[in-house]
């Protein structure tokens, strides 16, 4: 798997990809969201890891008591 993609992709989550060649049938995160652009850093943390070839399969949000948490389970995308 080629993990430098074209300019204007997004860059590989090379832990992820990782995972996915060696043939994981889920892949679990949780992040910490950013306080200031929780939106903007979740899109790209996801597309990250999509660029890998995992596909979103559950989203869960949460809080920690200081910080706003989002929790997600991949699985292999088709193809």
């Amino acid at each position: 798997m080629d993990r430098h993609p074209p300019a204007g992709l997004a860059p590989v989550d090379s832990h992820a990809a990782w995972c996915r060649e060696r043939g994981d049938a889920e892949h679990l995160r949780s992040i910490r969201l950013h306080q200031a652009h929780p939106e903007r850093n979740l899109a790209l943390y996801v597309r990250r890891i999509e660029a890998a070839g995992w596909r979103m399969a559950e989203q869960v949000f949460g809080d920690d008591g200081t910080h706003r948490r989002c929790s997600m389970r991949f699985v292999p995308a088709a193809g």
